[in-house]
């Protein structure tokens, strides 16, 4: 549901983490999205506040006008939340000490294309078709197994064949993230983890 354009839903979240909604905008938002969702409790919650306008009200409304925004269907990107970039580029770097670690000649490398992050290998492979999405850096262990995902598909686009492989069962593993924590993980034996993204020990 796309009720707000562009550039005003990017002022708006930026306002909204900066602590500083305004009032009339955060009506507006709210009234938008509840012509399509008349039962929107956050949306609801939002009028109501952004009517009486009250200077203690504004740290919820900036809550508030988040998760509206996300109901209206903006989704922020590096440019709003830079930091993100900033996980995923430091969850790059831990993937590539795996990649060292497991006897490949060259790391990956970030590229930013069509609003997404992707992983490109050594040779110029790139990962999945669609990258990581910006909001995979929101966290660290999304950000690792999203970044984890990528540079196995470019790795394995290079080098034709799986990447890393289970020293004890010699099946290719898969990022996931597992008690917190993001692993590589593999199906044999019932599945387990083989160690965590980063942490690649040469066996």
């Amino acid at each position: 549901m796309r009720v707000v354009d562009d550039d005003a839903a990017f002022d708006l979240y930026l306002a909204a983490r900066a602590g500083a909604v305004d009032c009339t905008d955060a009506f507006d938002l709210a009234t938008a999205v509840l012509e399509s969702a008349p039962a929107d409790r956050d949306a609801l919650e939002l009028a109501s506040l952004a009517v009486e306008c009250a200077p203690s009200s504004r740290p919820r409304m900036a809550e508030l006008a988040v998760a509206v925004l996300a109901t209206a269907g903006f989704e922020p990107g590096f440019a709003e939340e830079p930091q993100w970039l900033a996980r995923l580029e430091d969850a790059m770097r831990q993937v590539n000490r795996d990649l060292a670690e497991s006897g490949l000649p060259r790391g990956c490398r970030l590229r930013l294309r069509d609003g997404n992050a992707h992983a490109e290998s050594w040779d110029g492979h790139t990962g999945t078709a669609q990258g990581i999405y910006p909001s995979s850096g929101a966290g660290q262990v999304s950000a690792l197994t999203a970044v984890a995902e990528d540079v196995q598909d470019a790795v394995m686009h290079t080098i034709w064949s799986a990447w890393p492989v289970c020293p004890a069962h010699q099946l290719g593993t898969h990022a996931r993230p597992h008690d917190e924590a993001a692993v590589w993980w593999c199906t044999g034996n019932g599945g387990h983890v083989v160690t965590p993204i980063g942490e690649w020990r040469d066996r």
